[in-house]
């Protein structure tokens, strides 16, 4: 009994914090009218700020339509505008041998491999002075395709946490992904898996995506179906199609 006295109001105290902390967000709006609303910044994309209310529902308004401390506080936790560029560094050997099938003649034939082996760097720049101290992720994908199974391949996935605050950053920070080695066969036995391309993601610390950049349109479209998936997993061309990537 007296251990259960003593820890109860230990945990009471424990809810009674994370309960608080959980609506540590939630604070009062005010709009250039006067009109004031309880609720936590979900958004500001492009100037239209997102607000939601304890009870989940959603107000959309103008940045301009605010305030000017409201302003001032949308900015401040709004992550900065980010310069995002993916650069590749590749090396390619070409190496022959004798394919031979004792069963069937008609399939000797000297064939190349190609193996190539590539790593991706990222380069971030920040725009601007204003300050933004909150925890920024930076996430990177490489792509592969293969043509004989219609699979889509993640290659490559790299987390790194931004810090542009380093020693001599100028409002930079750059990160590589590990070294992605692919082989093709050619000579018609193996089309093995081709490069298909590279997505970088920006999230805030909320883990939403607030900026990306994909070196083909079509990745960017299946960027919630990517982040869900570990190096080494493959999908299929057709799942991709139905996938749904919205959340």
């Amino acid at each position: 009994m007296r251990t259960k006295q003593s820890t109860t109001p230990t945990i009471l105290a424990l809810l009674t914090f994370f309960s608080l902390m959980a609506r540590a967000e939630l604070r009062t709006w005010t709009d250039i009218n006067g009109h004031k609303i309880e609720a936590e910044l979900i958004e500001n994309m492009h100037g239209n700020v997102t607000l939601q209310r304890e009870n989940g529902k959603e107000t959309h308004i103008s940045i301009s339509g605010l305030s000017a401390t409201d302003q001032k506080y949308v900015l401040k936790n709004t992550p900065p505008k980010i310069d995002i560029r993916v650069s590749e560094v590749t090396n390619r050997k070409n190496k022959g041998f004798s394919f031979e099938n004792s069963s069937n003649s008609s399939y000797d034939r000297d064939v190349q491999v190609q193996t190539t082996s590539s790593h991706y760097k990222v380069t971030l720049g920040k725009s601007g002075s204003r300050p933004y101290d909150r925890p920024i992720q930076a996430e990177l994908y490489i792509i592969g395709f293969k043509k004989q199974t219609e699979e889509f391949i993640l290659l490559s996935k790299t987390i790194a946490d931004v810090d542009f605050n380093q020693e001599g950053s100028k409002n930079k920070f750059v990160f590589t992904s590990d070294t992605i080695t692919t082989r093709n066969l050619q000579g018609g036995k193996d089309a093995g898996t081709e490069y298909f391309g590279s997505l970088a993601v920006l999230i805030d610390e909320k883990n939403r995506v607030f900026d990306m950049k994909g070196s083909r349109s079509k990745i960017e479209e299946h960027t919630a179906t990517l982040r869900k998936r570990k190096t080494g997993d493959a999908v299929k061309k057709s799942d991709l199609a139905s996938a749904d990537n919205r959340k």
